[in-house]
């Protein structure tokens, strides 16, 4: 990928704020000249020098969309930390030059000005093309973020600036962002990090959950005392998982992540008196923790259309996704309980949807998502 650089001053003023239900807000900021939106949220009475981790849309998605699928909230106010979904332009990333790069630093100042954020412990991550950014972030602003989780979304190395932390998700059946693909970019990274050749493998992941379609890969001895890890999904497809019953909550397991890595490097014990929301195998106090579920079952529309992808760079494995629409009908995808697609049922709405999958597939063997 191609890497340019800063041509101009970022220009950041506060245009507007607008109260949203949760505790959310919209802000508006000015970046070299462009208007730029994005949704935060800051648990209630936050304190300063807490982290904050910015949560990127997919292609032809939006900031709703990814507060909505990823559901940070709970987790946020547990670990006492500053989230912002920023809107890429046309609902999109600029994922080879500056335009989008100046766009975070302007976040991290805004949030900075704030809430006093720690500005050595800023996380990127980001879903779909949204992940492919976060490692656009990780090559071009090493000095500025301290962790990346990508999901469903890859990139390579272009000359990082320091090693980076990284934990990948990805489904096995992902039809739009190839995980075999994906796992061949995270090796590169492995490699060029100079991590060990010979990695930890815990399947299932956690080891608590016999059942878990999840597995974890970790790659440690990197350069720095960085760690790479990939949490793969066996059957997932192209969504943000939030399946705790099948597999893990996709937000905990990053937040348990990154919390560990500032700029100053890996931390020997947590960074944070907040204790590890109950997810993977380390202990936790779960007494206070709301962990958040996916209690509808349901994924919003996952983004449509091809990305291009720009011809000197890494980044494998794009291809169109199913359209979601036909005509004034949508189509719904139907899974099994073990998460893998068994067909499609058009509808009107997601009620008429329902009833359809009921008398297609029957009322307990599968889960319908909107796709």
């Amino acid at each position: 990928m191609v890497g340019f650089g800063i041509t101009g001053k970022v220009c950041l003023a506060l245009t507007s704020v607008a109260l949203l239900v949760g505790g959310a807000f919209a802000d508006n900021i000015n970046v070299n000249g462009a208007n730029r939106n994005m949704l935060v949220y800051a648990p209630s009475g936050i304190e300063k020098d807490r982290p904050l981790i910015i949560q990127m849309h997919g292609y032809n998605q939006d900031a709703a969309y990814q507060k909505n699928a990823a559901k940070w909230e709970s987790v946020a106010d547990t670990g006492r930390f500053v989230v912002v979904f920023p809107n890429g332009e046309n609902k999109s990333w600029d994922i080879s030059g500056d335009k989008d790069l100046n766009f975070i630093k302007a976040i991290i100042n805004e949030m900075n000005n704030k809430y006093g954020i720690d500005k050595k412990r800023v996380y990127v991550s980001g879903f779909s093309m949204g992940g492919m950014m976060s490692y656009h972030v990780a090559n071009k602003m090493g000095d500025m973020i301290a962790a990346i989780a990508p999901v469903s979304g890859g990139g390579g190395v272009n000359s990082p600036k320091r090693a980076m932390p990284i934990m990948h998700t990805h489904g096995t059946s992902d039809d739009v962002v190839n995980y075999n693909s994906t796992v061949n970019t995270v090796k590169s990274w492995v490699s060029a990090q100079k991590c060990s050749s010979n990695s930890q493998k815990i399947k299932p992941y956690p080891t608590t959950k016999p059942g878990s379609a999840a597995s974890l890969e970790i790659w440690s001895g990197c350069t720095d005392n960085v760690e790479v890890r990939l949490l793969t999904i066996e059957g997932k497809g192209h969504w943000y998982s939030m399946d705790e019953a099948v597999s893990v909550n996709t937000s905990v397991e990053i937040w348990n992540f990154v919390k560990n890595y500032s700029l100053d490097g890996p931390a020997v014990a947590p960074v944070d008196t907040a204790q590890n929301i109950n997810q993977g195998d380390t202990p936790a106090d779960s007494s206070n923790i709301s962990v958040p579920t996916d209690s509808s079952k349901t994924v919003v529309p996952a983004d449509s259309g091809k990305i291009t992808v720009p011809a000197d760079s890494s980044i494998q494995g794009i291809s169109w996704e199913w359209r979601n629409a036909l005509g004034n009908k949508r189509s719904y995808a139907v899974f099994g309980l073990d998460g893998r697609r068994i067909g499609t049922v058009e509808a009107m709405d997601a009620t008429e949807a329902e009833t359809l999958k009921k008398a297609k597939f029957g009322q307990k063997a599968v889960i319908l998502r909107k796709h």
